[in-house]
């Protein structure tokens, strides 16, 4: 399995119509939750405008690398070290590694900030602890699960946070519906958001999240050259959908919409169960997000050509601890830095791991693989263009979310409060 995988794909075994399925699974997961509250950054006109080109550039993006992918005939990582040497190789698995442990430090912060809405609610408002503090209870249930080798063990795991993420989704379009019905759109709609748009682009990104299993289900398909046309039926509806749930998000709770929209459904039983059901779909999430990363990181320590060298659990038990001792590490790292985020900053840490990891992967690197295997000289014209065009959007909005951080705005974000005085 390529160290990127975050699934286990039976090579060559699946129809184009398996493929779909798995493309729509890779991609409308736990990020498109974060899609209201970034509509409230870009505005609705803007945010929809952007949503679909963004989409347009993924779809020209992932073409062309499923392209070098075929001619090559390697995983995304390897692609970088047959075209252009170790050193792409080397920062590829690092994109990789900062984008999956960023995914995994943001769901630990909604996690958290869910339980507590929850706790908060079944104990009318006399919980003990502050909800920043369960990031360390989730830990002590990701951790164990980071242990086990081979992912085709979580399969379970999947399919049961695929079920709790539908009924997430439903119920917030669901309550989001509701709500326009009864009270009208909310307050404070804008079309386009000026001061803050740049950080929509982020998390318009970050949203893309199946990057990382765009190759592995090229070689898992029986007719791979296939793809190509799945992708172009796909992507499109991945668009639709997560356009739809953050117009009717966006336009339910106007600008207090909260960077996770399921904060924002009404404290009654049915929306007190999608929260938890979430939650636990990102618990159960989370190992596979960390998959790649903790996969990356153990290779690089104990692999072939680790920096300890060779070291396999089989010849030692010692050093079957000290991999699981690593993949904690890991795992505390994440949970370390969505304590330090917060609530308060979660909309704006995801706008951060979409411009800083995940940029990278979805336009440069593509545009660079492709630059490499085709003679067209107006194609590589026109992969200079997607590799600059990656850069610029990478420096510009990385420029304006650290300045968002550095100079907040005086308008703050509104952050889930159960318990109003």
């Amino acid at each position: 399995m390529a160290v990127e995988e975050v699934e286990h794909v039976p090579e060559g075994t699946a129809s184009p119509g398996k493929a779909l399925f798995m493309l729509l699974k890779a991609f409308v997961g736990t990020g498109v939750i974060f899609l209201p509250g970034a509509f409230v950054s870009g505005g609705l006109v803007f945010s929809i405008c952007l949503m679909i080109f963004i989409a347009t550039i993924c779809l020209v993006a992932f073409q062309i690398l499923i392209i070098s992918q075929r001619q090559v005939n390697a995983s995304y990582g390897d692609m970088g070290l047959i075209l252009y040497g170790p050193w792409l190789r080397y920062i590829i698995l690092f994109f990789l590694c900062l984008s999956q442990m960023g995914f995994v430090a943001s769901y630990l912060i909604f996690i958290s900030q869910n339980i507590g809405l929850a706790v908060d609610y079944l104990t009318h408002c006399a919980s003990p602890i502050d909800s920043k503090y369960y990031i360390w209870i989730v830990l002590c249930a990701v951790i164990p699960i980071t242990w086990v080798r081979k992912i085709a063990r979580l399969s379970w795991c999947a399919i049961i946070a695929d079920v709790f993420i539908l009924f997430g989704l439903i119920c917030v379009l669901y309550f989001s519906a509701s709500e326009i019905a009864q009270n009208g759109p909310g307050p404070n709609i804008q079309l386009i958001n000026s001061s803050d748009f740049a950080l929509m682009i982020g998390t318009a990104v970050f949203s893309f999240e199946g990057i990382g299993m765009v190759v592995p289900i090229v070689e898992g398909m029986k007719e791979p050259d296939k793809f190509r046309r799945v992708m172009n039926i796909g992507l499109p509806l991945v668009a639709v959908i997560f356009i739809l749930i953050g117009t009717i998000g966006y336009l339910a709770f106007g600008d207090q919409t909260y960077a996770s929209v399921v904060a924002n459904l009404p404290k009654v039983p049915l929306s007190i169960t999608a929260q938890l059901l979430y939650a636990a779909a990102m618990i159960l999430t989370s190992p596979f997000m960390l998959y790649p990363a903790l996969t990356i990181i153990e290779q690089a320590l104990f692999g072939k050509s680790g920096l300890l060298g060779y070291r396999s659990g089989r010849i030692a038990f010692k050093w079957k601890v000290a991999k699981s001792f690593t993949r904690s590490m890991v795992a505390l790292v994440c949970a370390a830095v969505s304590f330090a985020v917060g609530a308060d900053g979660l909309d704006k840490f995801v706008a951060l791991v979409g411009s800083l990891a995940c940029i990278p992967l979805c336009f440069i690197f593509p545009g660079m693989f492709h630059y490499k295997v085709t003679k067209n000289k107006w194609v590589k014209i026109g992969d200079v263009i997607l590799v600059l065009w990656g850069m610029g959007i990478m420096v510009y909005t990385l420029y304006v979310n650290i300045n968002s951080w550095v100079h907040p705005s005086s308008a703050s974000r509104p952050v889930p409060d159960p318990c109003p005085a």
